[in-house]
């Protein structure tokens, strides 16, 4: 979400401040009051530091109303000579020095800026890799992220050197001030301009880009994947590639991960099976995936059809989550061979649905993710309520999410709840992406829950602990913004294959000293990847939430949860419209129901335990064989049927059949 939605205020405020430096700035010309001046410019250098390490989304839109970093730095240069021009005492020489300097380090600045540009399109690999080796592919050490990330921003305050020069020469009248601020900027300015230059000399040992996809085309043909993972979307919409892919790992057969976007490769969690980001559509089509007869699809995107065109390929959607929305009926789901769903509820809603899904074409697998999910609750001192509404849709539907009409009521219910309640609230990740109302209704429950935490509720005792866990696993992040993307891919290659072990050994124990270290009375608001969803689930003994697949994951845990209803009909309505909400307490907008529902937290209160069982197997499947298992057999009998159908070479680098021509490009 756009940072700049939810602070206006505060946008306005650092760009009152940027626009007032530049005003100081003339006004110290127009008195000619060099201090004024010194002090107008001390600011506008702090506010571009400040726009490049701390406002980034500021700097964007300023850039895009063209008062980027380069007409900023010409206006204050522009006002420096205005200051010398209206100086009794400067002199022709000193003016004519100041000017030269300008124009030199105009120049260099110039050939800098080409140069950056020439070393980022250089070492821009057309492929993002990890876990494949690129040693072949001699790509050399990466160059300073300042040489590579946002280097004018960098380059052009260098002038400082110089405009403190000018300055200096207007207090004191002395022209070698303006020498050596000359000096000083120009050296810097040159120097940056040498480092430019021995990388770009470095960076021609790496390979043309047609060599690099023959060299990928060379590894799939070794390697010769069995299974793909092919996932495209928003950098926001990782988490969806993410819960595949320790399923992936878990399979028997080769497989690889294919991604589209290079903000998504930067995200993925760790894995020890192969990943090949493929931006251009015609560098992916060009490609030939040898024996691969099964592709999986967790998301419906345009980017898709580039895969499907593969017709020795059988294309199966596995999606994201089940859930009674829209988006787990969506036509676009008849474009692939098979849907495969959780449990039978999925294969009766593409049955209601009628968008043109055969029920042959569906398979229902189980949901691998949720084996691990405990169906005890943890130890808690007080009942554990996790909220965990969706988010507000695409669609002005009513009933989206209950975080609008209901949010803060639920929050506030169930914080003045007797017996105490101890509340986890974990939002979705793109809450607030487009609605005003949702972001508003966010920050009133995270300020009830800041005001609801007395003072000293956290144990804490593990936060240096946690802080270490945190460092560790960081090391682990491919864009952790040391090097670039063909550096990161160079030494992802040549990554331990344990390491995805060792990244999960460190997850499950921050995990444990995260919820260790907060009491079991503390509330609190959880964003981000961690503590996960179902780490959340672990601990809560009730979920509130609304009509998404959070719901249909917490069944498997068998414990009560509570659905609100926003839609303006009936709860019986809703429940027969809503089949996941079956087994549900219902709520009503301002919190009725919340007490049936906090009292199902004790076994003898809870009438609908039953019901949740039978639920659990109608919308999950059977919990014998385990989904791990049922998901592995559906794709060793698709790829048995999908190899029949088009024989798989046993040459590698072969074509696999006549047919396979059509899928090159």
């Amino acid at each position: 979400m756009n940072k700049l939605r939810t602070l206006d205020r505060e946008t306005l405020t650092w760009s009152a401040l940027l626009g007032l430096t530049y005003l100081v700035m003339l006004a110290g010309v127009i008195t000619g009051l060099w201090w004024v001046f010194l002090v107008g410019a001390a600011g506008s250098y702090a506010m571009d530091a400040l726009l490049l390490h701390r406002l980034p989304e500021l700097a964007k839109l300023i850039q895009q109303i063209r008062l980027g970093i380069t007409p900023r730095a010409l206006l204050r240069q522009l006002l420096a000579l205005g200051l010398l021009i209206t100086t009794p005492t400067a002199t022709s020489t000193g003016i004519g020095m100041v000017l030269l300097a300008f124009l030199v380090l105009f120049g260099l600045q110039l050939v800098c800026g080409v140069a950056a540009r020439l070393l980022r399109v250089r070492r821009r690999l057309p492929i993002v890799t990890r876990n494949i080796n690129l040693d072949a592919l001699r790509i050399p050490d990466s160059p300073p992220m300042a040489l590579v990330r946002e280097p004018m921003s960098r380059l052009l305050p260098l002038d400082a050197f110089l405009v403190a020069g000018a300055i200096a020469y207007v207090a004191v009248g002395t022209v070698w001030a303006v020498a050596a601020g000359a000096v000083v900027s120009v050296f810097l300015n040159a120097l940056a301009l040498a480092l430019f230059c021995w990388y770009l000399l470095l960076a021609r040992s790496i390979p043309e880009p047609e060599r690099i996809m023959e060299f990928a085309q060379s590894w799939l043909d070794s390697y010769r994947p069995e299974v793909v993972l092919y996932f495209s979307g928003s950098a926001d919409s990782a988490y969806q590639v993410n819960m595949w892919l320790e399923t992936m790992a878990r399979l028997p057969r080769r497989t690889l991960v294919v991604l589209r976007e290079r903000a998504i490769a930067a995200q993925l969690a760790p894995t020890p099976v192969p990943v090949l980001c493929v931006p251009a559509a015609t560098d992916l089509m060009a490609l030939d995936f040898g024996p691969a007869r099964v592709a999986l699809y967790p998301a419906n995107t345009g980017k898709n059809i580039h895969m499907l065109r593969n017709p020795l390929i059988k294309h199966v959607f596995i999606g994201h989550g089940d859930s009674d929305k829209v988006a787990s009926i969506n036509p676009f789901s008849k474009v692939y061979d098979e849907v495969w769903t959780a449990g039978r509820a999925g294969r009766d809603r593409y049955d209601r649905a009628q968008v043109g899904v055969r029920t042959d074409e569906i398979v229902e697998v189980g949901r691998p993710q949720l084996d691990a999910i405990r169906t005890d609750t943890a130890p808690n001192a007080v009942r554990t309520v996790l909220y965990a509404p969706t988010w507000e849709g695409w669609t002005d539907e009513p009933g989206n999410t209950s975080l609008v009409d209901a949010g803060p009521a639920l929050v506030r219910a169930l914080l003045s709840a007797e017996p105490g309640v101890r509340v986890l609230y974990k939002p979705h990740p793109f809450t607030g992406m487009r609605s005003a109302a949702a972001r508003t209704a966010h920050r009133r429950i995270v300020e009830l829950i800041e005001a609801a935490n007395r003072p000293g509720s956290a144990q804490g005792g593990s936060s240096a602990r946690l802080a270490d866990l945190e460092r560790r696993l960081a090391d682990f992040d491919t864009d952790n913004g040391a090097t670039d993307e063909a550096h990161n891919s160079r030494e992802e290659g040549r990554a331990d294959p344990e390491a995805a072990a060792r990244v999960q050994e460190l997850s499950e124990e921050w995990h444990r000293m995260y919820w260790d270290s907060h009491a079991d009375t503390e509330h609190l608001v959880i964003q981000g990847p961690r503590p996960s969803l179902y780490s959340c689930f672990n601990q809560a003994d009730l979920l509130i939430s609304d009509i998404s697949s959070v719901v249909a994951d917490f069944i498997a845990t068998e414990k009560p949860y509570a659905i609100t209803n926003c839609e303006g009909i009936t709860h019986e309505e809703f429940q027969a419209k809503h089949p996941t909400s079956s087994a549900a307490y219902m709520l009503s907008p301002d919190g009725g129901g919340l007490d049936a529902a906090l009292a199902a937290v004790h076994l003898a209160e809870d009438e609908l335990s039953d019901a949740r069982t039978e639920l659990k197997t109608y919308l999950l499947g059977p919990g014998e064989p385990s989904s791990q298992a049922r998901f592995a057999a559906a794709v060793d009998d698709l790829y048995d049927r999908a190899s029949a159908q088009h024989p798989v070479s046993a040459v590698p680098g072969t074509p696999d059949t006549a047919e396979a021509a059509p899928a090159r490009v």
